[in-house]
């Protein structure tokens, strides 16, 4: 296992001693042998992070990051998160609200008056919790004809003559949109939702998304292999590309009209990187502790029922315990976070291959590193 510590305002790997190693070497073996099906050095796979107790009791990399070159996973290979991004998106806002640059109860219309007269009833904490009603930004722009329906498809194919940013999806949403319901009624997951809060990032902060969630989380952090990929195409090294099944392989499909769009996606990073952020979630390094237990609260509805999202979380008890975690799906990559505060244990699942089922696999995980810490019964 190796410590996760503390250096400055940032976080560093540690050697941890050999006994311990030598202890969680019955539980690796148990993982490969759960990842045998991806054990490959001809196709795309994985790569996964166990921490545990501060340490990171895992991090391995299988399969191929880029199959054409034949390179592995490794744990400095950085992958598009998709929806695991949104945990940025909230952790920006939390941060924003403490500064005293917005309240969770302001108004979409404070924000972006050109919104019709339904941005009234729409807060910010609605938009984090899924709970506000939009439709999916994609959807619109096909409907209207705007982009084609061809995507995902190779990098290498040409690509559409118009390719929106996030402030035509924004732009879009306030021409075109009608909430699917009344702001509060029921839980929808929304991406449009997610991509609206960056957009109230940037206008809250007078900041770019992406240099805004650079100097006040992966810099603080230390997560030096961490950007947001947006229009201004930043290089990205080290990264996956992402496939899905086809004739007995897999055919590289990297490519939509809409890569340039974030907040509800779009952060890059790899799991040495993950690590970090998961340990500055047990600690007030960015917000105080009584913004975090926010994120982690599931939200009100208008009867008083209560949905099963926080602040970028889903909430939910597994193995007999409260765990919160996210997973994401865009092109061919399948992500996930999987965390038990109770048991200080967090998995991290990223895959790069489109039938990976990323969620159930960092679940069998987190049960083989949660052995002995749960109820019989649980196990």
């Amino acid at each position: 296992m190796m410590k996760i510590g503390r250096l400055g305002a940032g976080l560093l790997l540690v050697g941890a001693s050999a006994t311990s190693a030598l202890g969680q070497a019955g539980y690796e073996h148990r993982v490969d042998s759960l990842m045998a099906t991806v054990k490959s050095t001809s196709t795309p796979g994985a790569g996964v992070l166990v921490v545990q107790d501060g340490h990171i009791a895992l991090e391995k990399g299988y399969g191929l990051a880029v199959v054409a070159t034949h390179t592995p996973i490794r744990g400095d290979t950085r992958f598009l998160l998709a929806s695991v991004s949104k945990q940025f998106t909230a952790m920006a806002i939390m941060i924003l609200a403490e500064r005293g640059k917005l309240a969770y109860d302001d108004r979409l219309s404070t924000f972006f008056p050109e919104f019709p007269r339904y941005a009234d009833s729409i807060t910010v904490r609605q938009l984090l919790n899924h709970v506000a009603g939009f439709p999916e930004y994609e959807g619109l722009f096909m409907d209207l004809g705007k982009v084609g329906r061809d995507w995902p498809r190779s990098a290498a194919m040409p690509h559409a003559a118009y390719e929106p940013t996030a402030h035509d999806a924004l732009e879009l949403l306030a021409e075109h949109a009608r909430p699917h319901f009344r702001a509060g009624d029921r839980f929808e997951y929304s991406n449009s939702g997610y991509m609206i809060l960056a957009q109230i990032v940037e206008k809250a902060s007078g900041r770019r998304y992406a240099r805004f969630l650079a100097e006040n989380i992966f810099q603080p952090l230390g997560m030096n292999e961490t950007a947001v990929y947006d229009e201004t195409k930043p290089a990205i090294p080290n990264r996956a590309s992402s496939y899905r099944p086809k004739s007995g392989g897999y055919e590289e499909i990297d490519y939509t009209p809409f890569n340039f769009i974030y907040g509800e996606d779009n952060v890059v990073t790899t799991l040495k990187d993950l690590a970090k952020w998961d340990q500055a979630l047990y600690s007030e390094t960015l917000v105080h502790r009584a913004s975090l237990e926010q994120a982690f609260k599931p939200a009100k509805l208008n009867d008083g029922s209560e949905s099963q999202y926080g602040f970028g979380w889903n909430l939910q008890p597994m193995f007999g315990v409260q765990v919160v975690g996210h997973t994401g799906s865009w092109m061919g990559f399948r992500t996930a976070i999987l965390r038990i505060p109770d048991k200080r244990t967090t998995v991290v699942v990223l895959s790069n291959a489109a039938d990976f089922r990323a969620g159930l696999v960092a679940q069998s995980i987190a049960r083989i590193y949660l052995e002995g810490r749960l109820p019989n019964r649980d196990q």
